[in-house]
């Protein structure tokens, strides 16, 4: 049924690695290596040259002013020198001064004006103006340069102070380069060595910082897996769905997302404990990938009791087939701590791209079509359809109106009378809750409850029917009726640690009886969360109100948890009083549930009662009180008054 690509069945599609940590540090050391080398030879060198060239001047000056100075005469610095003085000087110059690397000594008058050049100065080059002013000036400078023939030398002018103080003339002595790009070698040797133990500490480095990078991979990984995958299962969870589901999605050409929920999850848990509802959802887990994997179908862990599935079909049919397919593979029982468990799935489905062309459009829609599902005829399989769109947006719409309702004085308390079939009169009521809407009219409890409980409202509307029954029950009180006041309750509201509170407080404000209050709660309320509803339910019973199980005979309580529970009244539902009399196996089943409800020390409410026959088939069977229409229709308390002066029910045989 699928075509195309496949889908990843169990992780999410793997990111680009991020770059190795190992191979940056690498490159980036192997860089700062060399930078470090060249800036070392660099300052270094120019280092070496600057101390060369300080020594070189210092030498220069130390030969000229105590070797060649005291062989100078006055007239040597002031004119040409004759041909016999310049011998003179050369000897002297060969002998004493041209030793050692220096190459060549050149005189100048106070001028600049040079008067004498040993043999070698035709190679060496003229005199640079600017060092010939220091030197002119009294300062003795230096300078690297080349002579004519191309090599270096390091120029040195030293001044030539005369009898008076003053400067006579300069002497410039040019020594050989060589001895400074000696030492410019030995800085390249140091800079190397420098460079070699970098690169040594980076070989050192490479291992420790390798395992530490290992570490940080693991470390990413674990929690990328974290991130994405759900504790219990190992599967899939909705970020890690989510994620997935857009990255094939990006690859079809049509797919769709099934949303799979358990039916009565919480009370199989309740039932089976923690451990036994995780190994449950586990086995569920399993089964939906052993079902799906030829499909190579995307499976994950979306919620508590709800999985998602991206499967790559090719129409809305194909679609509902595979529903079909979970369904079927779940339905077999499971084997949970050696007992064998039952469980039904709903499924809702949202096809790309008619549903929508993003994973949030289409997990919003195949959520709408589970609600679908599980609603109202009980399905068990739902394709989206723009119309429960249109129904979310009206249920979104009356929550936000009954906000407005509840501060507009819009909610009425409507009374149902409840007979008791020993005296045949009115005994009690039932306080239900209407809504007169200004643009639709009166609306039931069924009409907007629920949307109210989502709404946030639960504990708003059940101070309205608490505190508007109570002062109602207070007024009939003062006409001498001396009434039982039946109030419903949510599964929210017996999870209300403030409840038991606010009934003790309405109680005492009114002057009602405890005994008088009854609280009806449905058998799915009180199991939904046992710990938490037993010690709402015990410190109403410490406070004398009693306990009513509504709509008995239609929830998965088991009677051993109903028997744990201070229950003092049942309330037959009315299906079960549907076809009775006259069906034989519906009789039998309404006299069981009478027997075991007497059995608990629980008198029997016969609901929805609406012909004589029910009431006499109640009355014969041992029920204690009977209500429905034909007893009277839910009401405001001034119509009851007629009902409640009646001196018999209505007129009643009983064989």
């Amino acid at each position: 049924m699928s075509s195309g690509r496949p889908l990843t069945h169990s992780s999410a599609p793997a990111h680009a690695r991020p770059p190795r940590l190992v191979l940056v540090f690498a490159v980036l050391t192997a860089l700062g290596v060399a930078a470090a080398a060249a800036v070392i030879l660099v300052v270094v060198r120019h280092a070496d040259a600057e101390h060369a060239q300080r020594h070189a001047g210092e030498r220069a000056r130390f030969t000229a002013r105590t070797v060649l100075v005291p062989g100078l005469r006055p007239l040597d610095l002031t004119a040409a020198l004759p041909a016999k003085r310049r011998r003179q000087l050369d000897r002297l110059l060969r002998r004493r001064v041209l030793l050692d690397g220096i190459q060549a000594a050149t005189l100048y008058s106070s001028n600049g004006r040079r008067v004498y050049g040993s043999s070698s100065v035709h190679r060496s080059g003229g005199a640079t103006a600017e060092r010939m002013g220091s030197a002119l000036s009294g300062i003795t400078v230096s300078e690297s340069a080349h002579a004519v023939d191309g090599s270096r030398v390091l120029r040195t002018y030293v001044p030539i102070a005369g009898a008076d103080g003053s400067v006579a003339g300069v002497v410039r002595l040019d020594q050989a380069f060589e001895p400074s790009a000696v030492t410019a070698g030995r800085s390249l040797v140091i800079a190397g060595i420098l460079e070699a133990l970098l690169v040594l500490l980076f070989v050192a480095l490479v291992p420790v910082l390798a395992r530490a990078s290992s570490r940080i991979d693991a470390h990413s990984s674990e929690l990328e897996y974290v991130a994405t995958h759900d504790e219990l299962t190992g599967m899939l969870n909705r970020y890690g769905f989510k994620r997935a589901a857009e990255a094939a999605l990006r690859a079809r050409d049509s797919a769709a997302i099934m949303l799979v929920d358990l039916d009565g999850f919480s009370e199989i848990n309740s039932s089976l404990g923690s451990e036994g509802g995780d190994r449950l959802l586990i086995e569920v887990g399993e089964r939906l990938v052993h079902e799906l994997a030829p499909d190579h179908a995307l499976v994950a862990r979306l919620g508590e009791d709800e999985f998602g599935v991206l499967h790559s079909v090719t129409d809305v049919a194909s679609a509902e087939w595979v529903a079909k397919r979970i369904r079927r593979s779940v339905a077999f029982p499971f084997a949970i701590g050696g007992v064998r468990v039952a469980v039904d799935v709903d499924v809702g489905i949202a096809c790309f791209p008619g549903h929508g062309t993003d994973v949030d459009t289409l997990l919003g829609r195949a959520a709408t079509a589970l609600m679908v599902a599980k609603g109202e005829g009980r399905s068990g399989l739902q394709v989206y359809d723009a119309s429960h769109s249109a129904h979310d947006s009206r249920r979104l719409s009356v929550a936000a109106d009954l906000r407005d309702a509840l501060a507009a004085d819009q909610l009425r308390v409507y009374y149902q009378p409840q007979a008791d079939l020993l005296t045949h009169r009115i005994r009690g009521v039932e306080a239900l809750v209407r809504w007169e809407h200004p643009a639709r009219g009166l609306l039931t409890a069924g009409e907007f409850i629920a949307e109210g409980e989502r709404g946030g409202l639960t504990q708003e509307l059940r101070r309205f029917v608490v505190a508007t029954a109570a002062e109602q029950w207070q007024a009939w009180y003062a006409l001498g009726l001396d009434l039982e006041l039946a109030i419903n309750l949510s599964s929210l509201d017996l999870l209300d640690p403030a409840l038991p509170d606010e009934i003790e407080d309405a109680l005492s404000r009114h002057g009602i009886p405890p005994w008088n209050l009854i609280l009806e709660v449905t058998e799915r309320t009180l199991i939904g969360d046992e710990r938490r509803a037993r010690q709402v339910v015990d410190q109403l019973g410490r406070i004398g109100v009693r306990i009513s199980i509504d709509d008995f005979g239609t929830g998965y309580s088991s009677l051993a948890s109903l028997r744990s529970f201070p229950i003092h009244q049942v309330k037959l539902d009315r299906s079960l009083l549907a076809d009775v009399p006259g069906d034989e196996a519906a009789e039998a089943i309404v006299g069981g549930s009478v027997e075991i409800a007497h059995g608990l020390g629980a008198l029997v409410v016969a609901e929805g009662i609406e012909t004589q026959q029910q009431l006499r088939f109640a009355s014969a069977v041992g029920c204690d009180i009977a209500q429905g229409y034909l007893i009277g229709r839910p009401a405001p308390a001034e119509a009851l008054v007629e009902l409640f002066d009646a001196p018999r029910l209505v007129p009643l045989s009983v064989a």
